[in-house]
């Protein structure tokens, strides 16, 4: 069975949508419908209207599959927020796990945002940027510390495999994560300029998506890709349906098809 299809909304005009879905909602979703997505990964942006969202959904048959926030932004979250959206799943972004010292400090914390969470049905994923796939002093990552730490039914992992590429490490970081990773970012940019300012289609990058895949495959199954962007694409209907068909023949076939950047 093929994974869920789900696309990023991203947040602060970045990702694919930039800033559309903030100013127009249902036409946005509209276009994420057209182009076969099944649901969204949520960022706090779209946050302020939750019964808004969830209807704007439904009546377009898309799901809210995840809800997605960085580590700061806990402070102002409404965890009823997952509730209200039928989301079971939250994904954290940028942990204070510089050290290893640091990412052991985040672990009470992290265990009490894990408690909220399953007190309104959800579960917790630690969602990598390069600096959390990266060996600290002592050799270990930081995601190695936290499976170390925790038990695979306390704890879930989301492997970004653009980010996971750039801190050289995707097989790494993949194999660290077996088991306890069912949700993939398939992202494309380059390795040496993660912060490039261009809104990458598919396999037009340098991130090897095919090997991501097929070795997040090899370590267990996967319920969820999201699909994502660092910059707001110019033809979002056409970048919508080009990451889409990408992503379907990548499950299909274990291959990609390289092109020319837009």
């Amino acid at each position: 069975m093929n994974p869920r299809l789900v696309l990023q909304t991203g947040i602060y005009g970045y990702g694919i949508l930039g800033q559309r879905a903030e100013t127009d909602l249902e036409g946005t979703l509209d276009a994420i419908r057209a182009a076969g997505y099944d649901g969204l990964e949520v960022m706090s942006s779209l946050l302020g209207d939750p019964a808004r969202l969830r209807d704007a959904c439904a009546e377009r048959g898309l799901d809210t599959v995840a809800v997605h926030l960085f580590w700061h932004e806990l402070d102002d979250f409404s965890w009823e927020t997952l509730r209200a959206l039928a989301c079971d799943r939250l994904i954290l972004s940028g942990l204070p796990v510089d050290s290893v010292s640091s990412t052991l400090d985040t672990l009470p914390a992290l265990r009490d945002h894990v408690a909220r969470a399953a007190d309104v049905g959800a579960r917790v994923a630690v969602h990598n940027h390069e600096e959390e796939a990266r060996p600290l002093h002592d050799g270990r990552t930081p995601l190695e510390i936290l499976c170390a730490e925790t038990a695979p039914d306390e704890l879930g992992f989301v492997v970004d495999l653009h980010w996971a590429s750039v801190a050289g490490a995707l097989e790494r970081t993949l194999k660290a994560t077996a088991g306890r990773c069912d949700y993939l970012h398939i992202k494309d940019g380059l390795i040496a300029d993660p912060q490039a300012p261009h809104s990458f289609d598919l396999g037009t990058g340098e991130v090897e998506l095919a090997h991501g895949w097929s070795t997040a495959r090899s370590t267990g199954a996967i319920a969820v890709t999201a699909v994502e962007r660092a910059m707001p694409a110019p033809d979002l209907p056409a970048a919508l349906q080009h990451d889409a068909e990408f992503t379907r023949r990548l499950w299909q076939t274990g291959t990609v098809q390289r092109g020319a950047m837009r």
